[in-house]
């Protein structure tokens, strides 16, 4: 076996997970293809204690070097095209004709935005459009936002918006059609409802200045917030997990996949307050339980599994009802 741990991404919760099997004295490599992540173009980290407004690629740097202060994990820039279930572990693809072994592994590959057809949105992703008030919103606090409601959930969320700001415009997919009475409170809460989502984001320099209607009309803005869909990457697709309704992996509360040694956490796992604080404390858990886990034994329980790629039954009483400390596997050794 190479590794005990092979950790897919280099993100908040792969590199929080790294940190913490170090200092667990387990032997770990960091996989990530190196490609610019999903806050790449985000001017700073948000609300994380001792980095707050720090820029993500420092933070990354100080988090790699806290890492390798331990002699314990390694870090390679590559991709992982496959993952294949062996007799004792797992056996990761990394390009064309290396392999790697490993006795578990912790998927931390995040999530794919899928951004919505506007022009000019590339030029200001990060900057004046952003997709989290919580992360970016006191830096737009009291200007005049937009709100781009492709998706439901955006719909009811108007009076959180108004803690930052009174000025919100709503633009409406034609498919997304409030409640009457919703309707009313949105008008209410918004200085403007228009029927319809911007065409193009007109800027200077990645700083907007007005949002074009499908009518040609202008509208004012200094802010527009976009809260995208997302898919999961090729490579967790491929695998057959267990999804939430929402397309995100099904994990229990030690982030334990529906495939034995095989964990996740992060933006995969999780639809809601998607942010860096949220993946270290998704990523410390998940080694924590990593290291439990190899500590009771249920780890090297391999030999009668089926190939991963397989899709198993998942009934609840397999894995569902897990705790953090003692799993149905121990209770039957």
């Amino acid at each position: 076996m190479d590794y005990q741990v092979a950790i897919v991404g280099a993100g908040p919760a792969g590199l929080a997970a790294a940190l913490t099997l170090s200092r667990s004295m387990m032997h770990s490599v960091v996989i990530d293809s190196g490609r610019p992540p999903r806050n790449a173009s985000s001017p700073f980290v948000a609300s994380l204690p001792g980095f707050d407004k720090t820029p993500p690629a420092d933070m990354r740097e100080a988090v790699r070097r806290n890492i390798l202060a331990y002699p314990y994990a390694e870090f390679l820039e590559a991709e992982v095209e496959g993952i294949q279930r062996m007799q004792k572990g797992f056996e990761l693809s990394i390009g064309e004709d290396r392999k790697l072994s490993a006795g578990s592994i912790l998927l931390a590959t995040g999530m794919q935005d899928v951004l919505p057809p506007l022009e000019g949105l590339n030029a200001c992703w990060g900057r004046s459009i952003i997709n989290c008030p919580f992360c970016h919103g006191i830096e737009w606090q009291n200007t005049r936002w937009g709100i781009y409601a492709h998706r439901p959930e955006v719909v009811g969320a108007a009076e959180i918006y108004r803690n930052w700001t009174n000025q919100l415009t709503y633009f409406l997919a034609p498919e997304v059609s409030p409640a009457a009475d919703r309707q009313k409170r949105l008008q209410q809460l918004c200085a403007s409802i228009e029927t319809d989502l911007p065409t193009r984001v007109h800027h200077d320099n990645g700083a907007i200045t007005h949002a074009e209607t499908p009518d040609e009309r202008l509208i004012e803005l200094d802010c527009l917030l976009i809260y995208p869909h997302q898919t999961q990457t090729s490579l967790v697709s491929g695998l057959n997990l267990a999804l939430t309704d929402a397309g995100y992996v099904e994990v229990d509360e030690g982030f334990r996949t529906s495939e034995a040694g095989l964990y996740a956490a992060g933006d995969l796992v999780y639809p809601g307050h998607q942010n860096t604080p949220t993946g270290f404390h998704m990523g410390n858990m998940a080694a924590a339980t990593i290291v439990m886990d190899i500590c009771f034994g249920t780890l090297s329980c391999f030999q009668n599994a089926q190939p991963i790629l397989q899709k198993t039954h998942l009934g609840s009483s397999r894995w569902h009802s897990r705790s953090h400390f003692v799993s149905a596997e121990r209770s039957k050794t």
